[in-house]
């Protein structure tokens, strides 16, 4: 399991960072829940801080039904009224209070000013609690949305607040990483606690040490004939997460057949839905998910596969492996070039793209007006450290 899914906040207290912003929302459902009409809350900040968490530990800690639309729901407006108006209108076949999450509303295409108009009557007319996610709240096609919302920005959480988290999720976790580590991955996570706790599990051995185990399920899945066999594959003790990832990357390296490879991604999108209404607190769907994992992907082929296949490592893992460094060299290079421009190093990053323009061919120039060492010069440049090297040692730099 990823651990940005386990150790997600049950209650809102449990959100690390923006306590004073925790206590107003607090009071914003509390008084809902006493049936005093308030707005909807346009929470706003930078990613991986939390704002779509505190829906979802509303919903747990007040026992909610939560109807979510996520960024790719906010397509036009025809899907928003359909989504969003007919569950509004739907009683709750739970008996449980509704609560509304819009996330990610920045997304909503410019060019649709009807969707955004929709979304801005449901909010008006809606007689339930609605929160909206934004990173930048004030983007001008939002503007009808925003007057209709109450603004809570929430900030980067501190370093020391993420620090003990690390901490926390790591004695918990077993996980064999000293303490420099911790603070490094605090530091450079530049205040985003998803992503350091991402960058933590990266460090972690357990991946590795599960690899042969993974493999072994992947090899059942793949080649089994019958439902008995797939479902051999789940027994024992199963990371579903990290299952689907091994999945994901390796059913194209397995299914050579467009029909077979569709019905596969079939499988695996469905378990996705019903994993969806496990977050709700359906957990009598996890064995339905289960299923199509594993029976559903093994019985997408209409004949076997009699090949060797290597299984490759998710890309999404490999990736998270590279977090720590990127970031610890992009606050590297934006500390330089932010002290010769004056400004932050944040917003001095933003310049990189400008610099690998204008200065092709001028290394020499920029390593020498920012300070920078071959491996920033590198990333600048999007080129390797070797390339570099060979042209500031024949330049004699």
């Amino acid at each position: 399991m990823l651990l940005t899914h386990k150790y997600s906040p049950k209650k809102i207290d449990e959100i690390i960072g923006n306590e004073e912003v925790m206590a107003k929302i607090k009071q914003w459902i509390y008084n809902w829940l006493r049936g005093q009409k308030k707005k909807a809350l346009l929470i706003n900040g930078p990613p991986g801080i939390g704002k779509t968490s505190v829906a979802h530990a509303l919903m747990r800690e007040f026992d909610l039904e939560l109807i979510e639309m996520s960024s790719s729901d906010l397509r036009n407006k025809n899907n928003i009224e359909k989504v969003l108006a007919g569950a509004s209108l739907a009683s709750s076949l739970t008996g449980k209070k509704k609560l509304f999450l819009i996330d990610d509303i920045d997304t909503l295409s410019s060019a649709d000013r009807g969707g955004a108009g929709s979304i801005v009557k449901i909010i008006k007319e809606n007689e339930h609690p609605v929160i909206v996610t934004a990173i930048n709240p004030w983007d001008r096609k939002l503007a009808g949305i925003r007057t209709e919302c109450e603004l809570v920005e929430m900030k980067k959480v501190s370093k020391t607040a993420i620090r003990n988290l690390l901490k926390k999720i790591k004695e918990k976790e077993n996980i064999n990483v000293n303490d420099e580590l911790l603070e490094r991955i605090a530091e450079n996570c530049v205040g985003d606690v998803r992503s350091a706790i991402n960058d933590l599990q990266a460090q972690s051995s357990s991946i590795r040490d599960r690899q042969k185990d993974v493999f072994e399920r992947l090899r059942i899945i793949f080649k089994s004939k019958t439902y008995k066999d797939a479902k051999a594959a789940t027994f024992g003790d199963i990371d579903y997460d990290l299952l689907k990832l091994w999945l994901d990357e390796n059913i194209p390296n397995e299914y050579e057949k467009v029909e077979d490879l569709a019905n596969a991604y079939n499988a695996l999108s469905r378990a996705d839905m019903f994993e969806g209404r496990i977050r709700k607190s359906y957990w009598i769907y996890l064995k339905y998910c289960m299923d199509l994992i594993s029976v559903g992907i093994a019985l997408a082929k209409r004949e076997p596969y009699y090949k060797f296949t290597r299984y490759v490592f998710p890309k999404y893992l490999r990736e998270m492996s590279k977090t720590i460094e990127r970031r610890a060299l992009m606050k590297s290079i934006g500390l330089k070039i932010g002290g010769v421009i004056h400004t932050n190093a944040r917003t001095a990053v933003e310049v990189i793209p400008l610099l690998k323009e204008i200065g092709a061919d001028k290394e020499e120039l920029l390593m020498n007006l920012y300070h920078l060492e071959e491996d920033e010069l590198a990333f600048i440049m999007r080129t390797t450290v070797e390339k570099i090297s060979t042209k500031t040692k024949k330049n004699g730099i």
